[in-house]
């Protein structure tokens, strides 16, 4: 539940972080992102009434297709149908999506029971880093959820993406990612901001706030 809140996926329908979060992205006609978001917290209804939404007021028509594929992934999958080449075929299909987001909604809806236990269908996507993490605790196994929450903190030192800081805080690694933002940015009032948060004994690990 921390886990949820700290990522924006708790109260998604009511006057919260979570909520806002989703209002912003509809402002934004990100429609495909938040049917996404509301597919992964088991909420495939609201989904649906989100494209609606999009479409209704001047969407793209993608928005239809969507609508169209979204039913039948999940009838495909459903309790009654156990046809496999029908999901197979979906499947195929829905991985011509451009957008990551689309494509991770799809491969979570149609990926059959004990293929993929560690949802990369969903996690290797380009999705942004809080996503990733909220959808990891939902689903994964305590083991596989360390290692890859592991991984993630890692791939965002590396890059110097500061969505990073979620996992590593601003400890030693944190202290690194940031650095590696700086090296690649030059973007000094930023990091000079997020030294203010850094504790006392960190002066001491980050090169880049001790000067």
């Amino acid at each position: 539940q921390t886990v949820a809140q700290l990522c924006g996926w708790s109260n998604v329908d009511s006057k919260s972080v979570g909520y806002d979060r989703m209002t912003l992205l509809l402002e934004q006609d990100e429609y495909e992102k938040v049917a996404a978001l509301y597919v992964f917290q088991m909420n495939v209804n609201r989904a649906l009434e989100i494209l609606n939404e999009g479409l209704q007021r001047g969407g793209k028509e993608e928005l239809a297709t969507l609508i169209v594929a979204l039913v039948g992934s999940i009838r495909a999958t459903s309790t009654n149908n156990d046809d496999k080449a029908l999901i197979n075929e979906f499947s195929s299909v829905t991985k011509l999506f451009h957008r990551p987001y689309v494509r991770a909604m799809f491969g979570f809806i149609l990926s059959q029971d004990g293929e993929d236990l560690q949802y990369e269908c969903v996690l290797d996507e380009q999705l942004d880093l809080h996503n990733k993490v909220a959808f990891a605790a939902r689903y994964l196994n305590e083991q596989r959820l360390y290692d890859k929450l592991d991984k993630l903190a890692e791939e965002s030192r590396e890059k110097g993406d500061l969505q990073g800081i979620l996992l590593t805080g601003l400890r030693q690694n944190g202290c690194e990612l940031i650095q590696k933002y700086l090296d690649q940015t030059s973007d000094i009032r930023t990091t000079t901001l997020l030294s203010i948060y850094a504790q006392e004994d960190v002066y001491q690990e980050c090169p880049y706030v001790q000067e």
